[in-house]
């Protein structure tokens, strides 16, 4: 049976830390974007796909939407989701959880959703095109979807230094070597292998469009007009880190 590395305990409560922090890529990068995209929500169920501790389905809750949805392989991720959404909404009725993975979400029972989301977790997917499918099959006619994942340039690391530098150890490039060569790649984070797959950006956008959804607004967020965080992610002067999509079903 497939096991989450976020059910490690410490990989858990490093995890936790990041999220905690209010100066982090989360934070200030991934979860504005992400919620910049979104359609309106006032009555709508929604989906979220990897969906972690809820907290972006506690915001659509907010926003209005009917009935929210939660789907992760953590079960550590998902009793803390529940405990926290318990506090303002009412368990089966405004929200559900499943302990799944995203390439099993056929086994909600619940037939269709308005708006499917997922936060930084499409590069654990190794058949993208499979799982597209059958989120095709969970959204209504003209349906939205929205992700973000890690974004090609960063995924295509396999070894060696990532950054090019100066004399002054600077970062000046971020290289690219293996970037045609999509596939499997050997992760680790706080010493806990994991893996993840390198898709370019063709690669993305034709599967998308394969699967029967039109492109309709793509963001590469790299903060030019928030000069106040250049210092603290200087990395974004070269590089985005994350890449967003939103799709509708045609």
């Amino acid at each position: 049976m497939k096991k989450s590395i976020y059910d490690t305990p410490i990989f858990f409560e490093r995890y936790q830390q990041l999220r905690q922090n209010p100066i982090s890529m989360n934070e200030v990068v991934e979860k504005p974007t992400m919620f910049s995209m979104l359609p309106d929500l006032k009555g709508k169920k929604v989906l979220d796909l990897g969906c972690g501790t809820g907290v972006h389905l506690a915001h659509y809750l907010q926003l209005g939407a009917k009935r929210v949805v939660g789907l992760d392989l953590s079960e550590l991720m998902l009793k803390k989701a529940t405990d926290d959404l318990s506090l303002q909404w009412k368990k089966g009725q405004d929200f559900d959880f499943h302990c799944l993975p995203m390439e099993a979400l056929e086994q909600i029972e619940e037939a269709e959703f308005d708006v499917i989301t997922s936060s930084f977790a499409f590069h654990y997917i190794e058949d993208f095109s499979a799982l597209l499918a059958k989120i095709s099959e969970k959204l209504t006619a003209c349906g939205t979807l929205i992700f973000s994942q890690e974004h090609p340039i960063v995924t295509c690391y396999r070894q060696g230094y990532r950054w090019e530098k100066n004399e002054q150890k600077q970062q000046v490039a971020y290289r690219l070597n293996y970037y045609r060569e999509e596939g499997e790649r050997d992760r680790s984070w706080f010493q806990q292998g994991f893996k993840t797959y390198h898709r370019t950006i063709a690669t993305i956008f034709n599967q998308l469009i394969q699967a029967g959804f039109e492109i309709t607004q793509v963001e590469e967020p790299m903060l030019a007009a928030q000069p106040e965080w250049h210092h603290e992610f200087k990395d974004l002067q070269h590089r985005p880190p994350l890449l967003f999509i939103k799709a509708v079903k045609k």
